[in-house]
């Protein structure tokens, strides 16, 4: 019976995420950084990236303030269903682009809530501009 509420909320979430994100005038970019290998042959570290590009995804511009240093923090929420970023689970080591202020921002992602229950269908990311 659990698998039955599990793909409920799977359905309902990509859902969600599918029509606020339409409603928006921008599209990220999540690219996932996967773990380094060495290439004996040329001596080189060698990182593989995956690009999940022109993603339609709810934001939530979250924060925005100045420092005491005058720099300005500015936080967003991101909301994502795992195929959207082909079943990967975020990490910190990911980056999420989209526009900000006019200009093509990468964001450091700081935080990630994860919803599932014996399947994970939701990421909410807080991400750092």
């Amino acid at each position: 019976m659990a698998g039955i509420y599990d793909t409920m909320l799977k359905n309902a979430a990509q859902q969600a995420v599918d029509q606020l994100g339409e409603g928006l005038d921008t599209s990220i970019t999540y690219k996932v950084f996967n773990d380094q290998t060495y290439n004996i042959d040329t001596g080189e570290q060698v990182s593989v990236t995956t690009s999940y590009e022109n993603l339609k995804v709810p934001i939530e511009f979250i924060e925005s303030e100045t420092e005491p240093d005058g720099r300005e923090k500015r936080e967003a929420k991101i909301y994502i269903t795992p195929d959207k970023i082909g079943g990967h689970q975020p990490t910190i080591r990911d980056t999420v682009t989209f526009e900000y202020a006019g200009s093509n921002v990468v964001s450091q992602i700081s935080d990630i809530i994860t919803y599932k229950g014996g399947q994970t269908y939701l990421f909410i990311l807080t991400v750092r501009l």
